[in-house]
């Protein structure tokens, strides 16, 4: 009996730390989106606040 509770305590914890890995994966993926946009954002800002040169009428696309 004990052998077999044994194992059912293994498996739990193995069970927990695949969860806890899946939640970390899935919060790291998050995270590198809302980097890469925020990244994005700031490289968007910087070529539409430069008033020496006008990116606008050669980067249609940043409208």
């Amino acid at each position: 009996m004990n052998e077999f509770l044994d194992k059912l305590s293994v498996e739990n914890r193995i069970m927990n730390a695949t969860e806890v890995n899946v939640q970390h994966a899935l919060e790291l993926e998050r995270s590198t989106k809302e980097r890469r946009m925020r990244s994005r954002e700031q490289n968007r800002a910087e070529l539409l606040g430069n008033n020496n040169i006008d990116y606008q009428k050669h980067m249609p696309w940043l409208d």
